[in-house]
């Protein structure tokens, strides 16, 4: 029973609302504090990062024991990308850390932050969204994979990122997540 998720939440638009986060705690309880927020995301009509990150913590504040960090990243059809971000890990874009601004994981205070930045996505770009499980991957000699470990490998698919945190010794829950704007294919090249 893991305690990260993510959701892809595609707009009639063409854009595509990713929410990625990670629970404090373990099993059946970190289980069941999934399960709330994925049922909260199914009710929120909102699109932009910032007000879904209010809205998971008004509707959840209080009613699910623990908090969560949690990153919201609206991609539009044109490329530009808002990004929010709740304590959770900032997001890589072509290998390099996004600072985004950083609010209060969710259910620690009743308001939260509404903060979000936007960035611009080009052909072949890549985001990858990545949990804790990444980073604090620790090696036989307690080593830690780490955030340049992180950086350096952000740009492979998330499988591999993946295999490769758990191959250095991941044990805690993992959560990797890459996204590729592909060229727009135009008739003529067709």
């Amino acid at each position: 029973m893991g305690a990260d998720f993510f959701q892809v939440h595609p707009g009639d638009d063409c854009s595509l609302l990713i929410v990625v986060g990670d629970v404090s705690g373990k099993g059946l309880k970190a289980a069941m504090t999934v399960s709330a927020i994925v049922g909260a995301l199914r009710g929120c009509t909102a699109r932009t990062p910032a007000e879904v990150l209010v809205y998971l913590n008004r509707a959840l504040y209080g009613q699910v024991s623990g908090f969560f960090t949690c990153c919201a990243a609206l991609i539009e059809s044109g490329g530009r990308v808002k990004i929010a971000n709740a304590g959770h890990l900032p997001p890589y874009l072509n290998c390099e850390e996004l600072t985004v601004p950083h609010g209060l994981p969710l259910g620690v205070a009743v308001e939260n932050t509404d903060a979000e930045d936007t960035w611009h996505l080009g052909a072949s770009d890549r985001l990858a969204f990545v949990s804790d499980g990444v980073v604090e991957a620790r090696d036989p000699s307690g080593e830690l994979y780490g955030f340049e470990r992180t950086r350096e490998i952000s740009e492979q698919p998330a499988e591999t990122i993946a295999r490769t945190a758990q191959l250095f010794g991941q044990e805690d829950d993992i959560n990797v997540l890459t996204v590729v704007r592909l060229p727009v294919m135009t008739e003529a090249a067709v």
